[in-house]
């Protein structure tokens, strides 16, 4: 079978799941890193037996026995890394990213006040998405409870700026810590019309759907509910939302409605970055050309 080289070249373009899944630690002053003991025995308090890796002034690393890696070569423990302190610039976060900051009052003057980062992520860790997250959240509440100078948390992937503080309240339910840290819901209003987009960012970085609606007339403050609920409904349950499901949608009030079914399919993305999502079709509130 001769091979599409347009249909290929258009796929590379597509946001690929990530190797190394980024967390940010930001903090309006040139920190100290930790102890790689203190850290270590912090971890083995969540996830058990760790290995350390590396330990040195600018990398610590350490491999949690709890996840393995799969790979031709054999099988290793997944690793988690805390990276060297970092100066904070004012681009790292663009301005399209930034208009969609909403968990962090005054963002800007909060931005501005950021002078240095470091980084937190996952290394060879080749799983699903369900141990994946797990990692990298437990992970990621390690370093910014012994941490406690770090201000907030910024996951490029998801363009999600998240304070630390909320990291540290143990607010959020377990099952949730993923959608409420590393996911964005981003708002968009189409120029010159009626027409409203929400989606989400952040699903695709560990290999799951993100969630688009194209509509008009409702409340977008619903709709971003609404499609966060949906995209914890595919993260909790593990699983597929398939090509033409339905699901219930909203009132006008912004309230769920188990008489008006939703259809679901499979598209691209409406805004960048390119990548497949599932669109949801508002029936009546459906904005745009549909088939």
């Amino acid at each position: 079978m001769k091979k599409d080289n347009k249909n290929s070249k258009l796929a590379d373009q597509y946001e690929q799941q990530s190797n190394v899944f980024q967390m940010w630690l930001l903090f309006d002053h040139e920190p100290k890193r930790p102890d790689a003991e203190i850290l270590k025995a912090d971890l083995e308090q969540k996830c058990g037996k760790v290995d350390v890796v590396s330990s040195s002034l600018e990398l610590t690393s350490f491999g949690v026995r709890r996840y393995t890696s799969h790979f031709k070569e054999g099988n290793i423990p997944a690793q988690v890394i805390l990276g060297n302190i970092m100066p904070f610039r004012k681009d790292d976060i663009s301005d399209p990213e930034r208009a969609q900051i909403r968990e962090i009052e005054n963002r800007d003057e909060f931005l501005e006040k950021c002078t240095h980062k470091i980084l937190a992520a996952d290394m060879m860790a080749a799983l699903d998405a369900e141990h994946r997250t797990k990692l990298l959240m437990d992970w990621l509440e390690v370093v910014v409870n012994i941490m406690p100078d770090c201000k907030a948390v910024w996951i490029p992937s998801g363009g999600k700026l998240v304070p630390a503080d909320l990291i540290r309240s143990k607010k959020t339910d377990r099952s949730d810590r993923f959608i409420c840290y590393a996911v964005n819901a981003r708002y968009y209003s189409i120029k010159d019309t009626e027409e409203m987009l929400v989606d989400t960012h952040g699903m695709c970085a560990v290999g799951l759907p993100d969630v688009q609606c194209h509509f008009h007339t409702l409340n977008p403050n619903d709709v971003i509910n609404y499609i966060y609920n949906i995209a914890a409904y595919i993260y909790q349950s593990g699983q597929k939302i398939k090509d033409g499901d339905t699901i219930d949608g909203l009132t006008k009030d912004g309230l769920l409605d188990e008489n008006s079914q939703w259809t679901c399919r499979y598209e691209d993305a409406m805004v960048q970055p390119m990548r497949p999502v599932i669109d949801i079709c508002p029936g009546e509130f459906a904005a745009g050309d549909r088939k």
